[in-house]
């Protein structure tokens, strides 16, 4: 699942590229709302049916993502630390830097 602050033209030519198969892609476009606002993660969690222990979410950014998400509730928090944010504690997230150490971690 993708939750980006892209607009949909972007993505529609985008994550065909990624050549991976994804539940749902949302846009700030679409929710009306860009991270870290709320709103957006909101209305991701709307129109899944889901809350927020449903997730493991990992991100790059600890500013658009990480913070807003463990203020709602997330818990399940992975920074891929791409050195876009710095890696600040009270997050409750874990941090990976590679894609490779990630799949380790979840057993893939």
């Amino acid at each position: 699942m993708i939750l980006s602050n892209a607009d949909d033209s972007f993505l529609a030519e985008s994550v065909p590229r990624l050549g991976a198969d994804f539940h749902a892609v949302f846009t700030a476009q679409q929710a009306g709302f860009y991270k870290p606002r709320y709103a957006a993660f909101e209305y991701m969690l709307d129109q899944l049916d889901a809350s927020p222990e449903d997730f493991v979410h990992v991100a790059s950014h600890t500013r658009y993502d990480h913070r807003s998400m463990h203020d709602m509730g997330f818990r399940n928090l992975i920074l891929l630390d791409r050195g876009c944010d710095p890696v600040t504690h009270g997050y409750d997230y874990v941090t990976v830097r590679s894609l490779d150490e990630l799949n380790k971690m979840l057993g893939i």
